[in-house]
C-alpha cells in the first residue's frame, strides 16, 4: 500500500520500535551473512521467550539497536554485542562460537572483504600401490579380469550418472518446519483458513494472492526443502523482521512440483545449497 500525504500515520510501531525510524536503506542491501545472522539470533530470542524490552535489561543494550540486529537491519560493530545478546537468550558454548562464525563473515560482506578462511581438513593423498603379479598365472589369464573388471566399472559409472542425472523429485531433500510468529495460531489444534499461510510461486516476485499456490500451510507443518535463495522479495512478518531468504520446497499437488517459503515461516537453518 502507498501512503499518502494525508494517510501518514503520526507513528508506526512494531514491539514498541519506532519504524519510521529504520535504516530502510539497509534493508535493500541484505547480505546473506547478516540474514542468517539475524535468523539465528531471531531463533534464540523465541526460544528464550523474552521481549526486546525484556532481553534489553538483562543485556543492557537498547531495545531498538537489539531489534535492528534481530532484523538484519544493522549488523553489530564488535561481537561482544551478539556475545551479550546470545548470553541474555540462554545460548549454550557451541552456539556462541557458531555464532561468531556467523558474525565474522557478516562483518566482513559488510566491509567488502574477503571472509575469514574456515578450517577444512585436508584429506590425504594416496599414492596408487603398483599392482603385484603372482606367480604362475599367465598374462592371458591377467588380460581378461582386467577387461572384466572394466565392464563392472562401467556399468557402476552408468549407475551413479543414471542416479545423478535422474528426476528433479529425486534431489536430496531436507526436512523444514513451518513456524507461525502469531501464538493464538500456535495454539490452534484444528487448521483454520485464518492461520494458514501461503507458498510462493516466484520468491523474486511481489509476495501477494496472486503469487501463492493452491497448497496453503500451517505451523509446524513438515516440509521438504531442496534449496536456499537469498536475494528474493523482501518480506516480512507480523511483528516486523524482514527477510530476502526464501527455501525451495517440493510439493507434489502443485505445478512444476515446487513453492517458496519464506526464512520468517520456519525457524529452522537446513543445510542446503544455493539455488541455481
Amino acid at each position: 500500500m502507498k501512503w499518502d500525504a494525508g494517510m501518514v500515520p503520526a507513528r508506526v510501531t512494531c514491539d514498541s520500535v519506532d519504524l519510521l525510524g529504520y535504516d530502510w536503506d539497509g534493508l535493500m542491501t541484505l547480505s546473506a551473512e547478516a540474514d542468517e545472522l539475524a535468523a539465528r539470533l531471531r531463533a534464540l530470542k523465541e526460544r528464550a521467550g523474552v521481549s526486546f524490552e525484556e532481553l534489553a535489561g538483562r543485556t543492557g543494550i537498547g531495545r531498538s539497536s537489539l531489534h535492528r540486529y534481530a532484523a538484519g537491519t544493522k549488523i553489530p560493530a564488535d561481537f561482544a554485542v551478539v556475545h551479550t545478546f546470545a548470553k541474555g537468550c540462554g545460548a549454550s558454548g557451541e552456539e556462541t562460537r557458531d555464532l561468531h562464525r556467523l558474525w565474522a563473515l557478516a562483518d566482513a560482506a559488510r566491509r567488502g572483504e574477503s571472509p575469514p578462511p574456515l578450517d577444512e581438513p585436508e584429506e590425504p593423498v594416496h599414492e596408487p600401490e603398483e599392482p603385484r603379479r603372482e606367480r604362475g598365472r599367465t598374462p592371458w589369464i591377467i588380460t581378461i579380469a582386467a577387461s572384466a573388471a572394466a565392464v563392472a566399472s562401467a556399468a557402476v559409472a552408468l549407475v551413479l550418472v543414471f542416479r545423478e542425472d535422474g528426476p528433479a523429485g529425486s534431489a536430496k531433500t531436507v526436512p523444514i518446519k513451518v513456524f507461525n510468529v502469531e501464538v493464538p495460531c500456535q495454539n490452534r489444534t484444528d487448521r483454520p483458513p485464518s492461520c494458514s499461510m501461503g507458498l510462493a510461486i516466484d520468491p523474486r516476485a511481489k509476495y501477494d494472492a496472486n503469487n501463492v499456490v493452491s497448497h496453503r500451510v500451517w505451523h509446524n507443518d513438515v516440509l521438504e526443502c531442496d534449496c536456499v535463495l537469498y536475494d528474493g522479495d523482501l518480506v516480512s512478518d507480523e511483528t516486523g523482521v524482514f527477510t530476502k531468504r526464501w527455501y525451495r520446497v517440493r510439493l507434489d499437488d502443485v505445478p512444476g512440483g515446487v513453492a517458496w517459503l519464506p526464512a520468517v515461516r520456519t525457524q529452522d537453518y537446513p543445510k542446503v545449497p544455493t539455488c541455481a
